[in-house]
């Protein structure tokens, strides 16, 4: 029996228990909650603030590759992520009749060094063995991209997509719902331990608890390895009103330009690991839409039409935080997807599901939390 407390503050109790609670409703935590909804597990999912409030719900969404050579472990993971992710997004969009703004439209990105050239034309030649059907090629020019900012030509890969970040959280949420996930918003958590979670709302128990939060979840963390376990890098990014169809995204000079499929396109992000206000605007976006006008003359004239900014999770070791915690039963982590977190997110659902099932996760090295423990 545990105790609770309704919407109107009463306190009630319940004697229901989960298979997995999971703590955090960003990508990888709703991408936990479907994959392990899909193998039967009663699944709640709570949040201390919305549904994609944090680093997920921006507005950039490139979705991008490492690149072909010097193939190891880690790159074949993020392929098979990002090789999938179509017929997985397919199926969570046909799920929840929403859409998640996923497309494969590839990525070009301006040569501006002979080496990067040279670099390049064996890229292209590495990913005929390891990226099967997708392509690095090195072509001349591209109508998007200004001459003079690609004086060596540009590459040209197929493998990378895009997606509407916070309407890919909403969709996969509405899916999950549809497969009988349940979400508390509003819900902060202060403990966690085997089997059960709990805060001033009450408890909740569950055989499985997965912490797939944000950046201020390491604190957690901090106090219990006795470490630092990672920190929020800010970023700020802007929507703007000019559609350029199914065109390639770009990516140059540290900026990335990602046309949208309901017309927009989005401008992004700094990557700010020093700052006060999560959510302010300032100058370094200014900066970062007038060097995107000067690679991309075609959105010169059009116009902001929304600005964000956020703070994405970055753990100690850069790589994402993936698996049980040593010497708690029970426990998992789905942290820090930091800049590739939409591109790996639904195979990390699958890996901590494989986890739980004590089966192989197949997860590179380092990615686990003994190797962030090192």
């Amino acid at each position: 029996m545990k105790l609770k407390f309704n919407a109107h503050g009463f306190r009630m109790t319940t004697t229901k228990s989960y298979d997995v609670i999971i703590i955090g409703a960003g990508i990888f935590g709703l991408s936990c909650a479907y994959a392990c909804s899909k193998r039967n597990f009663s699944v709640l999912v709570v949040d201390s603030n919305k549904i994609g409030s944090g680093a997920s719900g921006g507005i950039l969404g490139a979705m991008a590759p490492y690149t072909p050579d010097q193939w190891h472990v880690k790159k074949e993971y993020q392929f098979q992520a990002l090789s999938s992710a179509e017929a997985h997004w397919i199926k969570v969009d046909k799920l929840s009749n929403l859409s998640s703004g996923y497309g494969r439209i590839g990525r070009i990105s301006p040569i501006i060094h002979e080496r990067v050239y040279n670099l390049a034309l064996n890229r292209h030649e590495e990913a005929k063995i390891n990226w099967g059907k997708f392509k690095w090629d090195v072509i001349e020019s591209h109508d998007l991209v200004s001459p003079s900012s690609a004086p060596f030509g540009l590459i040209h890969d197929t493998l990378s997509a895009r997606i509407y970040p916070s309407r890919a959280c909403l969709s996969l949420a509405r899916a999950c719902r549809v497969l009988g996930v349940e979400f508390r918003e509003n819900t902060k958590v202060t403990n966690f331990q085997t089997g059960m979670i709990s805060g001033s709302w009450g408890q909740e128990f569950g055989a499985s608890i997965i912490v797939a939060s944000g950046y201020e979840g390491f604190e957690s963390l901090d106090e219990y390895f006795n470490i630092p376990m990672g920190s929020g890098v800010k970023g700020q990014a802007a929507l703007l009103d000019i559609n350029l169809g199914d065109a390639p995204q770009i990516y140059a000079d540290g900026v990335y330009i990602v046309p949208h499929d309901d017309g927009t396109t989005t401008i992004g992000s700094t990557s700010e690991k020093n700052w006060s206000k999560p959510s302010n605007i300032d100058f370094q976006l200014e900066e970062l839409i007038d060097r995107a006008r000067i690679i991309c003359p075609k959105i010169k004239n059009a116009h902001s039409i929304k600005a964000w900014a956020g703070v994405r999770p970055k753990a100690r070791r850069r790589d994402p935080m993936i698996g049980k915690v040593p010497n708690i039963d029970g426990v998992f982590l789905a942290m820090g997807g930091f800049k590739i977190g939409f591109g790996i997110a639904h195979k990390v659902g699958i890996s901590i599901a494989d986890l739980i099932e004590k089966k192989p996760d197949n997860l590179p090295k380092s990615f686990t939390i003994e190797h962030h423990l090192e």
